[in-house]
Formats: C-alpha cells, structure tokens, sequence
C-alpha cells in the first residue's frame, strides 16, 4: 500500500473581478468544506480593480472573518492570470487551488484535487463532463487548449481548466519565471512532470457574464505561441524553405526555356511576382522576430510589470 503524502496547510487562490453577488456564497461554501475536511487552510482573493462592488464585499469578508482570509485588490486592471500570480506569491500553503470567483467551480469538488496530491502527483486539473460556459468562452478555450496540447505535447482527451490543485514547489518555480506575459497553465505545466485529470461538476453561472470572448481567446493563443513555443520560427523557417523552392522552380523553368527555344522572354512579371514574393516573406520574418526581441526587452529590462498591489490585508 502507498503511503499518502501529508500536507499541513491548504491555500486556495481566487482571482475577483466583478464578482460582488457570488463572493459571500462562495466564502461560506469555502469555509464548510474546509471544516468538514479539518484542514488548516487560508484563502487568497485578488481583486483585478474591478468596476463594480467587489472591493467592498472583500472588506467586508475580512473584518467578518479575520486571518482565514487574505484580500488584495490590484492598481489596475491586468487579467487573470496576473492576478492568479500575485496570489501565487501571497499564498503559504503546501497545496495551492485555483478556482474561479462565480460559483461555477463547486467548493465541494475541492477534496476530489487534493487527493491525487497526497498521493504524489504535482498537478491535478479539473476535468468537466459538461462546460456550462457561453458558446464564444467555449470556442475560445478551445483554441487556447489546442495550443497548449501541442506545445506540452498532451493527450487529444486531456482537459485544460482552471480548476486545479498544484504542490508548492511548482507553484515556487512558477513564481520565480517572472513572466511579463503570464499565462498560468503553461507555467505550471512547465514545472510538473506527473499531473492527472480528475473528473469534477462546472455548475451553470447564477450571477453577471463572463469576460471572455473571441479576440482575448486569440491574444491568450499569440501570447502562448511566442512566450511557450518555437512554433513562430518554425513557421518562419517552413515559408523561407518554401520561397527557395519556389525560386529554384522559377530558374529552373527559364533555363529551360533558354536552352531549349534558345530565345529569353522579358520576364518583368515573373520578377515582380518573385520580388513580392519574398519581400512578404522578409517582412513577415521580421515582425515575428520583432515580436520576440520586444518580449525580451521588456522581460529583461523590466519596463513592464506583472501587476502592482493597491491595497493588501492578510
């Protein structure tokens, strides 16, 4: 029989924004799990300078519930995963959750995480029967998690949610990369060599909308691509090779017509489509590697940070 890893303190990180009717359900769900479960726990919300009156109801929560909770709110806004990083770094426990602020990752499913954790795995994702998510949230994650499988080489049927238990020395490397660009799938699963799917209930949303759409699922897959991947210089790699084809092909065929018809016709078109050609090839190699250094720039001179902390209670 394996032996079962034994953890003292549970942390569980919740990004906030817009959220002011879920987070007192929420907090209390939280809390009855944990006492059900005899775990010493702390919760950690960081609210993304949300609009409505989240801050307040956080406020709130802390003066009713003293130390279990640690409430930050943010400067401005700077997205989820931002906000999941600066948890990262407030948070104590040995056992790191994630899970979002609307209710839709049942505080109850919670225990179903942590057990694969004792049993050694460094990483273990929520998986859904259902996604109660809107049509566009579901296409756009879609297309994130397509991105992720190839660049992490995961199996087709393994799922990528924000439902997840992770051990602290991933979540310590995680907050050590520093990214500018975050994204906190790709972080952890940069650091984890044995994660687990594990099945959990996604319960439809009862409060506001959801923030995701179509084009933050596009810049979420672009910013996987160049911050997690060599896939744009392959891509670049693949076009140049192409181009050499296309020019051999090209010569080949004038030689050809030159020694066999021992006649040259002016080719100005055949030279203006060639120039086109590869000036499109030039250009568009120069953005992707302008992309690259640029990220470089920022993340080595630091003229960007991740986040900057407005208020912080613990």
């Amino acid at each position: 029989m394996e032996m079962e890893l034994i953890f003292k303190k549970i942390s569980i990180v919740i990004p906030v924004y817009n959220s002011e009717a879920s987070l007192d359900i929420l907090l209390v769900r939280l809390l009855s799990v944990a006492k059900k479960n005899d775990w010493d726990f702390e919760i950690v919300m960081v609210d993304d300078c949300s609009t409505d009156n989240s801050w307040q109801v956080l406020l709130d929560l802390k003066a009713k519930y003293g130390g279990v909770l640690k409430i930050v709110r943010l400067l401005n806004n700077t997205g989820q995963h931002n906000a999941l990083l600066c948890g990262f770094y407030l948070s104590t426990g040995e056992v790191v959750i994630t899970m979002d602020d609307d209710l839709q990752n049942p505080p109850e499913e919670i225990p179903k995480l942590v057990a694969p954790i004792k049993q050694g795995f460094s990483l273990v994702i929520g998986a859904y029967s259902s996604k109660q998510h809107s049509f566009l949230r579901n296409l756009s994650g879609s297309l994130i998690d397509w991105v992720l499988k190839r660049i992490f080489h995961l199996p087709n049927d393994f799922q990528l949610t924000s439902f997840r238990a992770t051990r602290r020395i991933v979540i310590d490397n995680v907050c050590q990369m520093g990214r500018v660009f975050p994204y906190i799938t790709a972080m952890l699963l940069s650091h984890s060599s044995n994660y687990i799917n594990v099945a959990v209930r996604h319960d439809p949303r009862l409060y506001g909308k959801t923030n995701y759409n179509l084009r933050r699922g596009l810049t979420l897959a672009a910013n996987l691509l160049f911050n997690y991947s060599s896939y744009p210089l392959y891509f670049v790699a693949l076009m140049c090779v192409l181009a050499f084809l296309v020019s051999v092909g090209v010569s080949a065929k004038v030689i050809y017509n030159v020694t066999v018809y021992g006649v040259t016709v002016p080719g100005w078109a055949s030279t203006v489509v060639i120039a086109s050609f590869f000036s499109a090839i030039t250009l568009l190699s120069m953005v992707i590697f302008g992309v690259y250094i640029s990220r470089m720039n920022q993340q080595f001179s630091r003229s960007r940070v991740s986040y900057m902390i407005g208020e912080l209670y613990e």
